[in-house]
């Protein structure tokens, strides 16, 4: 899946019960993140599985809407104004 996402230049964020040794070098994956929020038995996670991927796949997309946001550190800011506030640079 990872090879046939770059060669369409699109990103790759890989969600896995856990990450081992290696798991951000893995060629094509730009991001990963383990779905367990805690330590717990295999068991366990096995039977919440759903749920533990369903609220990874939340935390991550809400990282990315938030870095949507971002602006670049070159990119002024601009101030903005309104009412009877003026700009620092207007005194």
């Amino acid at each position: 899946m990872a090879r046939r996402a770059t060669l369409h230049g699109r990103p790759v964020l890989a969600l896995a019960g856990t990450l081992g040794e290696g798991a951000h070098e893995v060629p094509g994956v730009d991001a990963c993140h383990g779905i367990l929020p805690a330590p717990m038995e295999p068991a366990e996670a096995l039977l919440h599985a759903s749920e533990l991927l369903t609220d990874a796949t939340e935390r991550a997309l809400r990282v990315i809407v938030l870095g949507t946001r971002l602006r670049p550190v070159s990119e002024p800011v601009q101030a903005e104004v309104s009412g009877t506030q003026r700009p620092s640079s207007v005194r």
